[in-house]
């Protein structure tokens, strides 16, 4: 059987589909991630605190400065990156939200040919069975 255009637009949109949704499962996994990283970031931050009554040579004072800076940065990174995916993870529910609104557009344009060809088909077997009865 023939298929029609809107049967391949469907498969076509469900193709798209699966991609999207493909897409933010591995957005989803990677937002986690980032997480969990700026988690164990902000542990390792508070744990590298300097205790009050400590006395620190300023090697160590300026080695333990240098890390807590480095921490807070990537601190920052992880947080503007967890911001990007949140966006990007947005931008494609709203993708897969058109793709489903045209995935019913085009289920309904199916159902109406549909239709449209069984009444043809009835009117034809009413016809053929009219010019058989005056035969």
């Amino acid at each position: 059987m023939k298929k029609s255009k809107y049967e391949i637009l469907s498969k076509l949109k469900k193709i798209k589909k699966n991609k999207l949704v493909s897409s933010l499962g591995t957005l989803n996994r990677e937002k986690n991630k980032i997480k969990r990283i700026n988690i164990e970031l902000k542990e390792m931050l508070d744990d590298s605190s300097l205790s009050i009554g400590e006395t620190f040579n300023s090697s160590s004072l300026k080695q333990i400065s240098s890390f807590r800076k480095n921490l807070q940065e990537k601190i920052s990174i992880s947080k503007n990156r967890a911001a990007h995916l949140s966006k990007e993870i947005d931008s494609y529910l709203g993708e897969i939200n058109k793709v489903n609104k045209q995935q019913e557009k085009i289920n309904e344009k199916i159902n109406k040919e549909l239709v449209i060809s069984e009444k043809i088909k009835e009117q034809r077997e009413s016809i053929n069975f009219k010019l058989k009865n005056y035969q």
